[in-house]
């Protein structure tokens, strides 16, 4: 009973969570500098045709007719219609989607994995050279911003170098003689994106682990399986890991959001076709339908995110309770 009751009210919760982002969220784009039927069409329209336009597309009524009209589609499962792109926001969203969830999907999984193993290389080392050179190196890259070092990439390993495509995610016009030749032109051009990716990100884990399992290291049990002459390694292994990984969980959950937003200077360098893309040149375009549909979806992405870590947190920590 218990567990039902705290089911409710975090879908409650989250439900109440999406309203609050979606009226912010129409709120902010609607308060964007420069008129969305100019950045349509251009500024030299016919004044004549402006009117007409901003009625097509319900620009004309009171911001908060706006406002329901809006929400109301959203509570019927409709985003909206993408005045840009002549369709369905959500078939706009779900085209560039499949891009982004590569990159980052794969990203993410490198980035936890060798994230971790570093910092518990660097934890279990500490204070000695290779603590040092692993922690100097993150917060190097922890602090460099993510459009910086794609450029950087780009015009060493790109421009300089010649090593990998410029940008995109295949070679255009290119016809391959078979599957596996179609797969690796679309993996070289995924090369410097996802290093980038991976750079930029590993370090949040790598300092996390690292500073967990420095602190675990330090409990009255580890002092008692070193006082049973179990061997380090094992220590390490079987008794420190399992417990700084905690923190890691929650870390791990956060970055879901980078499927739709942490990538967006990563894809626009790299002209990566995905969501970060798409977000950029909505905004250029003013385009408010697509902006708002692809804020909604990093929300719902978010707090799905969430209560999953909540959950897992649980079985990890039996001292934890949603």
């Amino acid at each position: 009973m218990r567990a039902r009751t705290i089911l409710v009210r975090k879908l409650v919760s989250l439900l109440v969570t999406l309203l609050a982002v979606w009226t912010v969220d129409f709120l902010l784009f609607h308060m964007l500098p420069g008129d969305p039927v100019y950045a349509l069409v251009g500024s030299r329209i016919p004044a004549d045709m402006i009117e007409p336009l901003k009625h097509r597309l319900g620009l004309d009524r009171p911001l908060y007719e706006q406002y329901f009209i809006s929400l109301d589609a959203v509570l019927h499962g409709e985003l909206g219609y993408s005045w840009f792109y002549k369709k369905d926001v959500l078939d706009v969203v779900l085209e560039r989607l499949k891009y982004t969830l590569l990159l980052v999907g794969v990203g993410t999984f490198i980035t936890v994995l060798v994230g971790v193993y570093l910092g518990i290389v660097a934890g279990s080392r500490r204070g000695e050279k290779l603590d040092i050179a692993i922690v100097g190196s993150s917060i190097a890259f922890y602090a460099m911003p993510a459009f910086w070092l794609a450029m950087l990439l780009l015009m060493i390993l790109s421009g300089e170098l010649d090593l990998f495509p410029i940008s995109g995610f295949e070679t255009i016009g290119a016809t391959h003689d078979s599957f596996l030749e179609e797969i690796e032109d679309k993996l070289w051009h995924m090369a410097l994106p996802l290093l980038t990716f991976v750079l930029v990100s590993m370090s949040e884990f790598v300092l996390m682990m690292r500073n967990s399992l420095v602190d675990v290291l330090t409990e009255d049990y580890i002092t008692t399986a070193r006082a049973k002459g179990i061997t380090p390694s094992r220590i390490i292994r079987q008794h420190a890991v399992p417990n700084a990984l905690i923190p890691t969980v929650a870390t791990t959950a956060m970055f879901i959001g980078w499927v739709v937003t942490g990538a967006i200077m990563i894809e626009v360098v790299f002209s990566w076709p995905g969501i970060g893309t798409l977000t950029f040149k909505a905004l250029e375009q003013r385009d408010f339908p697509v902006l708002q549909g692809i804020f909604l979806f990093v929300t719902l992405t978010m707090l799905i995110a969430n209560f999953i870590a909540d959950i897992i947190y649980t079985y990890i920590d039996p001292r934890v309770r949603i």
